[in-house]
């Protein structure tokens, strides 16, 4: 199979192309012109239209499947209510240049977008799980640019764009930028200082190892359903304390963490009953061992 990857430098992006390559998949890429060019890439500022000299070269190339993971993924890069005129350039204009590209290839790709949970907006104890079909309640500039993008590939399918919406929750590994929390929290218990300032450690959320996530992307590809939305998550809840103690067994110390939210916090958590009657069941990497290779990753 011969797959591209938007913005093939980012941090799910990578393990996505490694998994690809892996698996003896064909991989190219699509990177922003400021970064630096690697084999089988090409440069393109998704905010404006794909070139007719990239458009050539990716006919000649002829993917099979598109994964569109190029976006401003930090919520707080976004706008704190609606998108700042950056994202709405990169999530919803690039995410519309991607498909358009994909319906003027002759090949006709298909396309795998990869929105978010955040769609979802906040959840309670008594009602925490969120399924593809429940209605959308997008809060913050990052939520909303993802469901706009969303709509905008739906009126896209009546083009003939065949496409997969993977709303992503919550993923850490290797690699992750530290204005993430496990790796900056790995930093902080790294540091042996106690006791720590954390935001919370009363939130739940559910998380999964971006290795995991990526492998799913791919199982999509083969065995999903054209026109679809799927949750990819754990299932699972975790709560910001379990983080912290986990973090603080691994380097063998129990540290003190402050929290400056003490209330309890309810983040979406997937109902992955739409993605197990697509892929089937799979084995996937513990937390504990998420957090050591994340921690072994971000302290060198």
């Amino acid at each position: 199979m011969k797959a591209l990857i938007t913005g093939i430098h980012g941090f799910a992006a990578r393990h996505l192309a490694a998994h690809l390559l892996a698996s003896d998949d064909q991989v190219y890429g699509t990177y922003a012109s400021s970064q630096p060019s690697s084999p089988n890439t090409l440069p393109w500022d998704i905010s404006r239209p794909a070139s007719p000299d990239l458009i050539d070269s990716l006919t000649e190339i002829a993917p099979d499947v598109i994964y569109h993971l190029a976006a401003i993924s930090h919520p707080g890069s976004c706008g704190d209510d609606l998108p700042t005129e950056t994202c709405k350039a990169v999530n919803i204009l690039g995410t519309r240049h991607v498909a358009d590209l994909a319906l003027a290839l002759p090949t006709r790709p298909k396309m795998l977008f990869v929105s978010s949970s955040k769609i979802y907006g906040a959840r309670t104890v008594e009602n925490p799980l969120a399924a593809e079909d429940d209605p959308p309640a997008p809060k913050g500039g990052y939520a909303h640019s993802k469901w706009a993008a969303e709509n905008l590939l739906r009126d896209r399918v009546a083009k003939g764009l065949e496409v997969i919406i993977c709303r992503a929750f919550n993923h850490t590994g290797p690699g992750q930028s530290p204005i993430y929390l496990v790796p900056e929290w790995c930093q902080k218990v790294a540091s042996g200082k106690s006791p720590q300032t954390v935001r919370s450690l009363t939130t739940s959320l559910d998380l999964s190892d971006v290795r995991d996530v990526v492998r799913i992307y791919r199982l999509l590809i083969e065995k999903g359903t054209w026109g679809e939305t799927y949750n990819v998550g754990s299932g699972l809840a975790i709560t910001t304390r379990d983080i912290w103690n986990l973090l603080c067994e691994i380097r063998g110390e129990n540290l003190e963490a402050q929290a400056e939210k003490t209330d309890p916090s309810q983040q979406p958590i997937a109902d992955v009953t739409r993605l197990h009657a697509a892929i089937g069941s799979m084995d996937r990497l513990t937390l504990r061992q998420t957090l050591e290779d994340v921690y072994r990753d971000a302290v060198g």
